[in-house]
């Protein structure tokens, strides 16, 4: 910075030293004026150009040291990645033996790179004891796993019933179907009892004693198998005793609770033909 300014004061002391030295008409005298304030902005442009250069230094300066202090944050992190991944390699190992040990297979470890091996003295070998004959075992078979009695009662009635509907004695099987649901009110057979009730209604075309099973079907297995199929039957019994606003709710319903199945289906087709 002082020597562009030495430069312009050298010149600045010339200039008035001529102007002394002699007579300076009106001319010369804004010449020298015009010259002295050319060369005031020179010396102002040039020491702005050095105080940008000494504040692009200084910048460059903080920048290089925060690079420096980012390099170092990087390498610590580095540090610690790798101790990570050290420790998860070890806990792997870890839990690798522990299910080794669990499923009875000899756990492998990990030998030095140089082991030591100590030499046990020698013995003399003794005859070993002569080996008792052992007569093979033939593996008996697992008795095989009965059902609980109930279990077994519970199905033979449900059979029988059914046995019965088949041959369209749908007042004899729903009698068999109404003593087993009062015998066995837990039965996994229940769902269906209660449905096949509704079926022998329907088939004795008691139309309103049908939409009351079904219902019973809908209220206590909502989750059943058999409930989609009840709503779609209810529906089909209201739509026999000409009740065609019910009908119509019922099968929305199915359409709306149990879309895409089969009942659903049929539910649907039998809305679109209904008037």
């Amino acid at each position: 910075m002082g020597g562009p300014i030495m430069y312009v004061r050298t010149a600045l002391l010339l200039i008035l030293g001529g102007c002394l030295s002699g007579c300076a008409t009106t001319s010369e005298t804004s010449t020298i004026q015009q010259n002295l304030a050319m060369l005031n902005e020179r010396q102002l442009g040039i020491e702005r150009r050095i105080e940008s250069n000494e504040g692009q230094s200084r910048r460059s300066g903080d920048l290089y040291s925060k690079v420096e202090e980012l390099q170092m944050r990087i390498g610590k992190l580095n540090g610690k990645i790798e101790e990570l991944e050290y420790k998860l390699d070890q806990y792997q190992r870890a839990q690798a033996q522990v299910q080794q040990q669990a499923q009875g297979a000899p756990v492998q470890q990990h030998e030095p790179a140089n082991p030591v091996i100590v030499e046990a003295p020698q013995r003399p070998l003794q005859p070993l004891p002569p080996i008792a004959a052992v007569s093979p075992r033939v593996a008996q078979p697992a008795p095989p796993i009965e059902p609980p009695a109930a279990e077994v009662a519970d199905r033979a009635a449900f059979e029988k019933a059914s046995s019965l509907f088949q041959q369209g004695k749908f007042e004899a099987a729903r009698k068999d179907y109404q003593a087993l649901l009062a015998k066995y009110p837990k039965s996994e057979y229940a769902d269906s009892a209660v449905f096949n009730i509704g079926e022998c209604y329907m088939s004795e075309k008691r139309y309103q004693d049908a939409i009351e099973s079904y219902q019973q079907v809908i209220d206590k297995y909502p989750k059943g198998g058999k409930a989609a199929q009840a709503l779609l039957k209810q529906g089909t019994a209201f739509q026999q005793i000409g009740d065609t606003t019910a009908a119509r709710i019922i099968y929305e319903r199915l359409v709306e609770k149990y879309p895409g199945t089969p009942a659903a289906q049929a539910a649907d087709k039998k809305l679109k033909q209904m008037p």
